[in-house]
């Protein structure tokens, strides 16, 4: 059930348009024309829309305040009307307040039905963590009961704001044998069978899953589902998508402590110096930890550098073509939906949706290169046209003109070329405040 609430919207005033090459012919930006194409839309109405969406995150933050205790998810819907939506548990009538918030916009529902908050999910996410200790079916954890290990086999945990649940990524060829813990004394390690028998079944349910999502439920209290999920590979100007060592290079920005100039990049890019565009940075703040991913690399100075707001906003590199960060984006909570972009050296320039803000994910060498857990705070985005591949890590994830993250991973082993990929970053306002620096949003500037 929903409640649709109507009246005139505005626009955004224009904050990014087509750039203008060397040859003074006008291009279309990267994420227009991909938005236009994902969503079958004119390019003018694709760039209308992507206009309008900073100030939709701000309507539905505003709703995230009048509602807060019964909020379940928000989104945008880009297929059809683009329409921001916030989704609360129960069928009551929403707050006269998010009513009055909502019915200034024509592109703003408000719904209803939802069964459990966005709060209860993530709680529920942080205690599962990487599913190590849950106990076995038919117990709860209580001392003395076999405990059931799936670290082995998860490899993200994520809120699914538009289904209401918790979604756990599975790698089938980490899945059987059965996960230890979960057989019976008397029980072969064969291949797990669908529920209610003992064979590979036939029931359309993929009989692994099957059995993974029946050992969970005893412990897992809000809505979850299991999918077979890619195992995260960290993918390992001055101005950002740009080779940077083994990594690409992000934003360019200054750091607040000691006012000098440098590149982000990844913090997994783990080096005291790397090199971009002929010359050497040094690393100066590294965070590669369970929150984080970036690092804070320092340009030499008295060598007449400069930095400046740009990346490389397009596929062919032979062109060179950069555009302009002009804003810092928003907080991670407000990146539900939103069309961006990613610079890779190796994949070159591709654009999809933010499709989660509470991205778990577990690579093979753990969060930290040292086996150690990642929490919840990364964002993931997917899209038919998205590549990623070795070696893009670090470099810049962007909207229009907005800043939006660093580039942490995406499938492994991807090759380069295959399209229908996704990626992981860190959100810029976290890499900004975790790193003591402020992003350029101007320039260019001269490095002293």
């Amino acid at each position: 059930m929903f409640l649709v609430v109507c009246a005139l919207g505005a626009l955004m005033p224009v904050s990014a348009h087509a750039s203008t090459t060397t040859e003074g012919e006008t291009t279309t930006h990267p994420l227009v024309a991909s938005y236009a194409s994902d969503y079958s839309v004119t390019l003018a109405e694709a760039q209308q829309r992507l206009e309008r969406i900073p100030e939709l995150q701000e309507i539905v933050e505003a709703l995230h305040a009048a509602e807060s205790e019964r909020l379940a998810g928000w989104g945008i819907d880009h297929r059809g009307p683009m329409t921001a939506w916030v989704w609360l548990t129960g069928t009551e009538p929403p707050t006269s307040v998010a009513v009055a918030i909502a019915a200034a916009h024509d592109d703003v529902q408000i719904r209803t039905g939802a069964a459990v908050t966005f709060t209860a999910l993530a709680a529920a996410q942080d205690k599962f963590g990487n599913g190590v200790g849950i106990g076995a079916v038919g117990n709860t954890g209580a001392a003395g009961s076999i405990q059931v290990d799936l670290s082995g086999i998860i490899v993200h945990t994520a809120v699914d704001l538009r289904a209401n649940a918790l979604e756990i990524g599975i790698d089938m060829a980490a899945a059987a044998p059965r996960p230890s813990g979960a057989l019976d004394s008397g029980e072969s390690d064969g291949p797990i069978g669908s529920l209610g028998s003992s064979d590979d079944g036939d029931s359309g349910e993929d009989p692994t899953l099957a059995r993974i999502a029946d050992i969970l439920n005893p412990h897992i209290k809000v809505p979850f589902y299991v999918i077979e999920a890619e195992v995260l590979e960290d993918q390992t100007a001055f101005e950002g998508g740009r080779r940077m060592g083994g990594c690409t290079s992000g934003f360019a920005a200054r750091h607040r402590g000691t006012a000098r100039y440098g590149m982000i990049t990844a913090g997994h890019c783990d080096r005291t110096t790397l090199s971009t565009q002929g010359v050497t940075l040094t690393r100066a703040v590294q965070m590669y930890n369970s929150t984080m991913d970036a690092a804070f690399f320092t340009i030499p100075q008295g060598q007449g550098h400069q930095v400046t707001n740009q990346i490389v906003c397009v596929s062919d590199y032979a062109t060179q073509d950069t555009c302009g960060i002009r804003s810092v984006g928003p907080s991670r909570l407000r990146m539900m939906n939103v069309p961006v972009c990613h610079s890779g050296y190796n994949s070159g320039v591709t654009c999809g949706t933010v499709d989660n803000i509470r991205y778990q994910p577990s690579p093979e060498d753990g969060c930290d290169g040292h086996g150690g857990n990642c929490n919840a705070v990364f964002v993931r985005a997917t899209g038919p046209q998205m590549r990623a591949c070795k070696g893009d890590s670090g470099g810049p994830v962007y909207s229009l003109s907005a800043a939006y993250g660093i580039h942490k991973g995406g499938p492994k082993n991807n090759p380069c070329t295959a399209l229908n990929s996704w990626i992981s970053f860190s959100a810029i306002r976290d890499v900004r405040d975790d790193l003591n620096v402020s992003i350029i949003t101007y320039g260019p500037i001269n490095v002293p």
